[in-house]
């Protein structure tokens, strides 16, 4: 089924990049360049240095760490891959959590995108350590783009988007999300995809599930507003099963170059980053594109 949507204004002039010179930052870092350029962005590159690494570790020179990443920076800055860009540089060395110091600039420069990417940690070193990445995508007032560790590090020669999945529970907190996938769709004269997964219980009678998947059909449809933008195509599709696998299998099968997904605000931030099996963190340490999270 093939529908005409218009989208909501979304503003993307202000964009938050945050790194800790790794190679998952540097395959995010060709992204944000891309889009800066694309959206005329300003751009606000931060490293944060972990007060518990610097408690931890011995070293004769206090200032090691905050010196090798502004050393590191500079290098970046240097390189001229800034170049065509309005962009601004720190490193912060504060107490508190990573992610907490992230959020307090994301509100004094009025950020409208964070882009950072993840190692994707899984298991037990991952309910340890937790993520920033996913503390952020779980709290943060702005949408999040972040780069898993399974898209490719080739730097981006075409920035453009061809088709943009959006991945929605059908709860009222994921219509921000929607209004980015809606907006960048028309932007960009990408394929929309709406995809919802319903999660069906194995002792119901054999016509409830096709029953329950033209509900969810219906309920679709009806998220996509009733004007029409004549450069905006979209599909819907309903799968049965686990919404990890169905998000990431449609993805896969629809060489996605975007997934946008709406996770709702947790009053547990620091529990939800820290759960290995939740629906976005699968999807993010596995997929083979970036993933836009927007919050309720």
């Amino acid at each position: 089924m093939t529908l005409l949507v218009s989208p909501t204004h979304v503003s993307l002039r202000n964009v938050l990049f945050a790194t800790d010179f790794s190679s998952f930052s540097e395959t995010a870092l060709s992204h944000v360049l891309a889009l800066s350029r694309r959206y005329g962005s300003t751009l606000y590159t931060v490293s944060v240095v972990p007060p518990e690494i610097v408690d931890s570790y011995v070293s004769p020179d206090p200032f090691y760490f905050r010196d090798s990443a502004e050393d590191k920076m500079a290098n970046l800055v240097n390189s001229g891959l800034f170049h065509g860009i309005e962009h601004h540089e720190m490193v912060k060395e504060e107490g508190g959590f990573v992610s907490e110091v992230l959020l307090d600039l994301i509100v004094n420069l009025d950020i409208d995108l964070v882009v950072l990417g993840t190692h994707g940690r899984g298991g037990i070193k991952k309910l340890v350590l937790g993520s920033v990445a996913e503390a952020i995508v779980n709290c943060a007032p702005c949408a999040v783009l972040t780069v898993g560790p399974h898209v490719s590090p080739k730097p981006v020669s075409d920035p453009s988007l061809h088709r943009v999945l959006y991945a929605t529970d059908l709860l009222p907190g994921s219509k921000r999300a929607l209004a980015h996938a809606l907006w960048l769709a028309e932007h960009e004269h990408a394929h929309l995809t709406l995809l919802h997964v319903l999660k069906m219980p194995s002792d119901v009678p054999l016509k409830y599930p096709e029953a329950e998947r033209e509900i969810a059909m219906r309920r679709l449809e009806q998220l996509l507003p009733p004007e029409t933008a004549p450069s905006v195509k979209a599909e819907c599709i309903v799968e049965m099963g686990g919404a990890a696998e169905h998000i990431l299998k449609v993805a896969e099968h629809q060489s996605a170059d975007l997934i946008v997904m709406g996770p709702h605000h947790s009053s547990h931030v620091w529990l939800s980053a820290h759960l290995p099996w939740v629906t976005p963190h699968q999807v993010l340490c596995h997929v083979r594109c970036p993933v836009l999270t927007v919050c309720d």
